[in-house]
């Protein structure tokens, strides 16, 4: 998987501020739906299913879910990770996405980081400052008052930007009635048709192959999404077994060769058994749904080291944190060192094996 870096920093700040515990905020946990139609004075952090923000929030607002939609004010910085953002308010600074969809019919003062499968800015949204993205598909139908870079499989422009445009790109559409005031540069498989006098100072395309292969933004949001899935699911977790899991987090420093040998015995009996049970007739059903518990060992056995290295990395810089902030980060810096050549398949293997050991030398204790 290649992954462009100069993205990726950005995604790793998005990350770390959602994960970096403030002096002073207003926690929120909530179950399906949470609704905020009040003044709130304080930063607010928020952990939900649906959430929807009607009123106003003097400070920042830093939100993981499923849905959310900013109908209100948030006077300070937006930090979103979420399936579906939808923004009709006002946000008073910058805004920093993650999302599936994200969609723009309010007003963001200063700059927006989104890293999204799509990001709409309809005709009625605006945004004050620089616009950053790796989005499969972009349409930029609002005013944007600085530049414009990132990448995108489909990028279309039809507002008022008043800097720069630089980007890379499947296919660029530029309609008549946008304008930007800067530089135009552009690298796509195909020249795009710049209706006249939209750019107020030079065009520069460059053609370039664009492909699944090639194109860092998908790269990037497969790996994030994989990253959100793990974490959901560990939140999911802690939410079911939190003393379960944080015993087996606490004990995960103890013994590390051990757990490791033992964890990856285990796989590899468990391959065995269910290869031979696959060759019988009888035993396929019981075959399949071995390898089914084995993947999703392989799969979600890292959310215990991502906890233990999210706590390790907090006491590090001397901060207080919580579980799920823990997970946050620890899963991001797991990941990431595990996309590094050889290295990281020896870690991805340390960090599945070890808590697979620890879990089962804690069966053996009850």
């Amino acid at each position: 998987m290649k992954i462009h870096f100069s993205i990726l920093l950005k995604l790793l700040i998005v990350v770390f501020v959602l994960s970096y515990p403030a002096s002073a905020f207003t926690t929120i946990e909530g179950g399906d739906t949470i609704v905020i139609d009040d003044v709130i004075e304080d930063d607010v952090y928020i952990v939900g299913n649906n959430i929807i923000i009607k009123g106003t929030i003097n400070g920042d607002l830093i939100v993981a879910g499923g849905m959310v939609d900013i109908q209100g004010n948030v006077t300070q910085d937006l930090i979103v990770a979420a399936g579906d953002v939808t923004i009709t308010g006002n946000v008073g600074d910058d805004v920093r996405v993650a999302a599936g969809t994200l969609t723009i019919d309010g007003y963001v003062q200063d700059d927006l980081i989104s890293f999204t499968g799509e990001t709409k800015l309809v005709n009625t949204g605006a945004i004050g400052g620089d616009f950053t993205s790796a989005s499969g598909q972009l349409s930029l139908l609002g005013d944007i008052g600085g530049n414009i870079t990132g990448s995108g499989g489909e990028v279309t422009l039809g507002g008022t930007v008043g800097g720069n445009v630089d980007m890379t790109t499947g296919q660029l559409v530029v309609l008549p009635d946008a304008y930007i005031a800067g530089n135009l540069k552009y690298r796509s498989p195909e020249s795009a048709d710049i209706p006249f006098g939209t750019v107020g100072k030079d065009t520069d395309f460059l053609q370039e192959k664009y492909d699944d292969e090639k194109n860092d933004s998908f790269s990037i949001f497969s790996w994030f999404i994989g990253y959100l899935a793990l974490v959901l699911l560990g939140i999911l977790g802690m939410a079911i077994w939190p003393k379960q899991i944080q015993n087996i987090v606490s004990k995960t420093p103890e013994s590390p060769g051990t757990a490791f040998l033992t964890g990856l015995a285990i796989f590899v009996a468990a391959f065995i058994l269910s290869f031979m049970l696959l060759i019988t007739i009888i035993g396929i059903p019981v075959s399949l749904i071995l390898m089914a518990l084995i993947m999703l060992g392989l799969y979600a056995a890292r959310i215990f080291t991502a906890i233990w290295l999210g706590k390790y990395l907090f006491t590090k810089i001397e901060k207080e944190s919580k579980p799920w902030l823990d997970l946050v980060l620890g899963m991001f810096a797991l990941l990431l060192v595990c996309e590094i050549p050889i290295i990281g398949a020896l870690v991805y293997m340390a960090a599945t094996c070890i808590p697979v050991g620890k879990m089962y030398s804690a069966a053996r204790k009850q």
